[in-house]
Parts: C-alpha cells; sequence; structure tokens
C-alpha cells in the first residue's frame, strides 16, 4: 500500500486565436478496487465550466466549450490516491477485449513470442515470458512513433513508445485467446503518462507493464482503460481556427508518507 502524490498538466498552444473549442477530457483517476482517490482537483484555462460523464468502459470524462477566442489551451490536474495491488480486481470482462482492433492487429512477426508462450501453460505467465521478450528485442525510442501507429507498424521497425509496447502485447495476448484491455495512466517518478495492460486470468484482472518487464504494483494509477490507445485519448477536441498547434505534457508522481 503507498500514498501517491500526483500532478499532471497538458498545454496546447495555437500559433493564433481558435474559437467555438469542444473538447472531452479523459484525465481523471477513479476508485477502484486497487486505488482510493484522497484528494481531486482540477483546473482548466480558459476557465470554462464542464460536464462529468463516464464512457462506454467507465472512464470518468470532462466535457466543456469555449466560445469565446484563445491561443491557449490547458489542464491541471492533481490529488492523492492510496493504491494497494493486492487487493484484487475481479471487475466483469467485457468479451470485446478477446478480439483485435486495428490498432492491436500483427500477422507477421509473432512467430518469437508465440513459441515463447508455448512453453507456458498458463496464461499470465505465457503473457510474461512475451513481454520479457519483447523488452529485449523492441527499444524504447521517443518520437519514433505517433497515436495512429500500429502494433505492426511498431514491431516491423522495432521501437516505440510505451503505447506500442502495449499494442504489440494485446495484439500477442488477444492472439493467443488471453483477454487483455489497454491501460492509461501514470507512473511514480517525472515526466509523461505511460500506458500498460492488463489480462484477464486467474478469474481477475493483472496488470503487466511491458514497457518495464514488470508486474503492475502499487507504483502505478490508472487513469482510463479500453480496447486500444484510441478509446483513452487524454484530450479530445475540435475548434476552428487556422492554426497550427503545440503540446506540452508533464507528470510527477512522488510517495508520501501513509498516516
Amino acid at each position: 500500500m503507498r500514498k501517491l502524490k500526483f500532478h499532471y498538466e497538458m498545454q496546447l498552444d495555437f500559433t493564433g486565436d481558435v474559437t467555438r473549442h469542444s473538447f472531452a477530457l479523459r484525465c481523471l483517476p477513479k476508485d477502484t478496487c486497487t486505488q482510493t482517490i484522497k484528494k481531486l482537483s482540477c483546473a482548466i484555462t480558459p476557465l470554462t465550466s464542464i460536464t462529468k460523464s463516464w464512457d462506454a468502459f467507465g472512464n470518468p470524462m470532462c466535457f466543456g466549450f469555449i466560445a469565446e477566442p484563445h491561443d491557449s489551451f490547458s489542464f491541471c490536474v492533481s490529488g492523492l490516491v492510496i493504491t494497494n495491488s493486492e487487493n484484487i480486481d475481479h471487475g466483469e470482462l467485457n468479451h470485446i477485449f478477446y478480439y483485435p482492433t486495428p490498432q492491436t492487429t500483427l500477422t507477421h512477426g509473432m512467430e518469437p513470442y508465440l513459441a515463447l508462450a508455448e512453453q507456458q501453460r498458463d496464461p499470465v505467465q505465457k503473457a510474461l515470458r512475451m513481454s520479457d521478450e519483447l523488452y529485449h528485442r523492441f527499444i524504447y525510442k521517443p518520437k519514433s512513433t505517433n497515436t495512429r501507429t500500429t502494433a505492426q507498424q511498431a514491431l516491423d521497425q522495432g521501437s516505440g513508445v510505451c503505447q506500442d509496447y502495449t499494442h504489440i502485447m494485446l495484439a500477442l495476448c488477444r492472439h493467443l485467446g488471453i483477454p487483455a484491455r489497454y491501460v492509461a495512466g501514470f507512473m511514480i517518478g517525472e515526466g509523461a503518462t505511460h500506458a500498460w495492460l492488463e489480462v484477464y486470468a486467474r478469474g481477475h484482472w493483472i496488470g503487466i507493464d511491458p514497457t518495464n518487464n514488470r508486474i503492475v504494483d502499487d507504483m502505478y494509477i490508472k487513469m482510463s482503460e479500453g480496447r486500444d490507445a484510441s478509446d483513452c485519448i487524454i484530450d479530445k477536441g475540435v475548434f476552428f481556427g487556422n492554426v497550427q498547434q503545440k503540446q506540452s505534457v508533464f507528470v510527477k508522481v512522488t510517495q508520501e508518507p501513509l498516516d
């Protein structure tokens, strides 16, 4: 069990004014059996009213609209979370997590991973062996992929970021009939958002982080889950304006003393 303090900032800077800006944010962690939200605050600039709801996967969402001209948009979320990975997530299995998506489909290059998985009988051990192989074969390389990169494209080039590690693992697990879902969130430390997967085996969900080749524990804070990264987009919006935009993200998670 750990108490984690987190701070997340996202800012969009535009080269000119935009108007009629509609946005949908998945930026709020929620209470689950493995994490309890003790404090939570969210600030959006320019200041506007928001509507809170949930998507089809139960992820909290904030919707808003800014009609006035503005040349930047930002939101900041911070809070305290008590994590306890010893609690078992017996959450319902949606059978949609058995099936590949366009971003999590592999047609070739799977053989080394499947050969290792076949040596194991337990689904979790299969996933862990494939994660270990991916960790040693794949190269973490920022900016080598983008949000639209598929698992096959990333595997072919042999490099990517946490989203790509996770998409490849989702494809491999689902190919073997192991249901798995994409998870977006934070990991202790400083940098950006993180992604990992959860497999459903032994009657419950088990988190695996292929980027760091480890089981997910109390060092992680979950924000959202879905079939792939497209279900967990943190900031999605449309606006009017002939501009270019630049995004910056900052995440910091630290451990606090337990009371």
